[in-house]
Order: C-alpha cells, then structure tokens, then sequence
C-alpha cells in the first residue's frame, strides 16, 4: 500500500511538470499579449501548487498512518450484552410486566418482582433463560423473550458518505460495511482513501484502507471495525 501512494506521488508530479511544460509553451507564443501571459503564468504556479499540495496530502496519511492489525481480519464475538444497551423484556404470561431496560454501569436491570439482575456479559439467549427461572415461581407461564432495543457500542463514520454519523455495532461488522450503513460512498468519495482512527491501549491509532479493489470484485482481507472506532472517508480530488 506504501508503494502504491508512492507510485500516486510520483504520478501526480510528473502531472505537475506536464502542466508546467504546456502552459510555458502557451506563454511563449508570440501571438499573446502581455497581460494574457501574466495571467497565465499565475495560473501555472497556482495549478502546481495544488497538484503538489494533494500529493504530500495523499503521502503524508500514508507515513502517520500504521500497518494494519492481522487481528483486524478476525471478527470479535458479538451478542454479549454490556452497560449502555436497552433491552425489551416481554413477559408472555404477563404483559403488564413487560418493561424497556437501560442497562446501568454496573451492568445490571432492575425487573418488576425479583428485582436487580445481572445482565452485562450475557447472551441474549442466556438472559432470557436466567429470566424465565427466576419467574418461575411467580408466574403460571414464566416465558421470557428479551430483545435487544438499542446498543451502546458503536462506529461513527464522516466524511463523504451519505448518511454521516453512528453506526449500532450489534454484530461483527467490517469497514465497508460501516460505510454502507451509512448511506455508501458520495459521488466525491475516494474508496482509496478511507481512514480508520482508534483508541487503543491508550494511544491512537490510525490506518488507511483502499476499499476499490472489494468493489471492484478484487479478492481482498475484510477490516473488521471495533467499538468506538472512526471511520472517515476522504474525498476525492480527481
């Protein structure tokens, strides 16, 4: 990848020096005037000013920005409930106890009858049957379906893409597909471009990935995104 934005500097430059060699060719045509020339010389200096400025961009994320992970290929198990997430809790033998729970910091619910429970860590499905145990002293039908209403954790995606903003990591879920629950790339995206910055082990972290060659059907290794991470897709100057 570091190969590739050096080969997309060095092409960008020789796009600089083309420009220049075109337009001094135009100012030495006898026919222009003076004040034509002028006009074009600054032109000149201001095109290759932002060709160059938009190489050392493209290189300059490439040199901050580090290796990928090889554990950001693996997905992390998903399904376990944690502090932040609300659940529905419907008693089928009972709707009147039917409640929407916040789970709190200290990762337990408070549930009509039994009181506090432990929620954090758990399944879904392990919640459900803890549940349907502890009501089975009070209810006739003491079955229990949990849902899950809203997840803390989450993605937040920027940059061009349709619909910016959080993005609910209920399941392992990986960098294109971040950005596609977002909305998909803008037509002023740049797939080539998409940074992934993250809180890790106290320090941040930042990579840079090139989503063209999945879309484009190429075989390639999936990033898979962690909770809280950004993912910012640059936009595209060409």
């Amino acid at each position: 990848m570091k190969h590739d934005m050096a080969d997309e500097g060095k092409r960008m430059n020789g796009m600089a020096d083309g420009v220049e060699t075109w337009m001094e060719h135009m100012i030495n045509q006898d026919f222009l005037t003076v004040e034509f020339r002028r006009w074009l010389t600054t032109c000149l200096w201001w095109i290759i000013v932002l060709i160059a400025g938009s190489a050392m961009v493209g290189c300059g994320d490439m040199q901050s920005a580090g290796p990928v992970p090889a554990e950001a290929s693996v997905s992390m198990p998903s399904g376990n409930l944690a502090p932040g997430d609300v659940i529905n809790v419907i008693f089928s033998g009972a709707p009147e106890l039917s409640t929407k729970q916040k789970i709190q910091p200290n990762g337990r619910v408070s549930l009509p009858t039994v009181g506090d429970v432990s929620a954090a860590g758990k399944t879904i499905t392990g919640l459900q049957q803890q549940l349907s145990t502890l009501y089975q002293p009070h209810l006739q039908d003491s079955t229990v379906v949990v849902s899950l209403a809203g997840a803390a954790a989450g993605v937040y995606v920027s940059g061009e893409v349709l619909r910016p903003g959080k993005i609910p990591l209920d399941r392992p879920m990986t960098a294109l597909e971040a950005v596609m629950e977002a909305g998909g790339f803008t037509k002023l995206a740049n797939p080539k471009q998409v940074l992934i910055l993250r809180n890790q082990e106290g320090k941040s972290r930042r990579y840079v990935l090139d989503m063209n060659e999945t879309l484009g059907g190429s075989e390639s290794i999936p990033f898979y995104v962690r909770a809280f991470d950004v993912v910012y897709v640059k936009q595209s100057f060409w």
